[in-house]
């Protein structure tokens, strides 16, 4: 009986060691994830160490502005309702199934994307019932104007989707989070933005029966997923908006004052070697990485908002393509005038940045 007691003893006392390990690894995890610095750290250090030991004093970074989506306008009120009798009388067709469920307590609770995914549904399957029932009938005369209604306002639901579904529009809001510099999700993003503009585009050219609904959840998944919209978003403009503080208060020093002619040059080749160390090789290379994704992700933002009924104008104007205030252009501008005056420094100073 002993013997067995002090079995037990060690497996209860293995047990909790392993709890102990297991609780201390995940506490590590924490710790390491919260001693990752944000990318734009590096940008601040960048300044302080220029700002110290010229002894001059930084320029501050314009706080982001929100960017505010507008609630859609009020969709026109559809009085096309189908009775118990007409229901029953398409019970051959797959829109009958859709109807109920759609008119269930589930459907009325339903989401903007499972709105939308219904009124799809409805359109596709609407035709089919229709080449299946008499042309004079009241129920004909019903299915048909209710399936021109959601044709004709497809678009308004894609964009309730845009407006309300959280994986859409937290894209531009402002957030803690920026990109990391090994982020995880691009092609995920890449492949789910595709989808959702595919289907714009057939609800733009009235291919209704080509559209696939069900990418619309898919879709959403992934960019629930990865959240990598947002953080590109708020990390292209933190990086816009440091650049140019950076520039800024570069362009208050006076290149003569640590660049003397025919004296010691000490102090230039100390600020080159910050110049180097952080902006050349870690703030450059970060920001031709946010440069690269927004070339790929900023042409399918457009399609999805530009112009639409419920984009403000500050989104239009950083989404507007070929224009010096997107945020791709933003991003390059920003970065081409600060290397500018170090240029500049370089020439002035007779160093050379390598």
């Amino acid at each position: 009986m002993s013997l067995v007691i002090m079995k037990h003893s060690v497996k209860a006392s293995m047990l909790s060691n392993c709890t102990v390990l297991v609780t201390l690894l995940i506490l590590c995890s924490f710790l390491l994830v919260g001693c990752i610095k944000a990318p734009s750290e590096t940008n601040k250090t960048y300044v302080e160490r220029l700002s110290s030991t010229l002894d001059v004093a930084a320029v501050e970074p314009t706080p982001l502005k929100q960017l505010s989506l507008l609630p859609p306008a009020p969709l026109e009120k559809n009085n096309i309702t189908l009775g118990i009798v007409e229901l029953a009388g398409i019970s051959h067709c797959n829109l009958n199934v859709l109807i109920s469920e759609h008119n269930n307590q589930l459907g009325k609770t339903a989401g903007a994307a499972s709105q939308l995914k219904y009124q799809i549904n409805f359109i596709q399957s609407a035709q089919v019932c229709l080449n299946s029932i008499d042309k004079n009938s009241s129920i004909f005369s019903k299915i048909q104007k209710a399936k021109t209604y959601k044709q004709t306002h497809l678009m308004h639901y894609f964009n309730t989707m845009l407006f309300k579904e959280r994986e859409l529009n937290q894209t531009w809001q402002l957030t803690s989070t920026e990109l990391s510099k090994e982020p995880a999700g691009y092609s995920d993003t890449l492949h789910a933005l595709k989808q959702l503009v595919a289907i714009k585009q057939k609800i733009s050219s009235q291919e209704f029966y080509s559209i696939n609904a069900n990418a619309i959840f898919s879709a959403l998944e992934q960019l629930n997923k990865y959240q990598f919209n947002q953080a590109l978003i708020q990390s292209a403009r933190t990086q816009v908006v440091l650049n140019n503080s950076a520039t800024k208060f570069v362009k208050t020093l006076n290149l003569n004052d640590f660049c003397p002619v025919g004296k010691n040059n000490k102090k230039a080749k100390i600020i080159s070697n910050v110049f180097q160390k952080f902006y050349l090789k870690d703030i450059q290379p970060y920001q031709a990485q946010l440069t690269g994704y927004l070339e790929e992700l900023q042409p399918l933002y457009k399609e999805l908002w530009f112009k639409q009924s419920i984009t403000s104008e500050p989104i239009n104007n950083l989404i507007k393509l070929k224009s010096s205030n997107n945020l791709l252009n933003l991003l390059k501008s920003s970065a081409k005038n600060h290397v500018i005056w170090w240029q500049s420094f370089y020439k002035t100073c007779e160093i050379s940045p390598i």
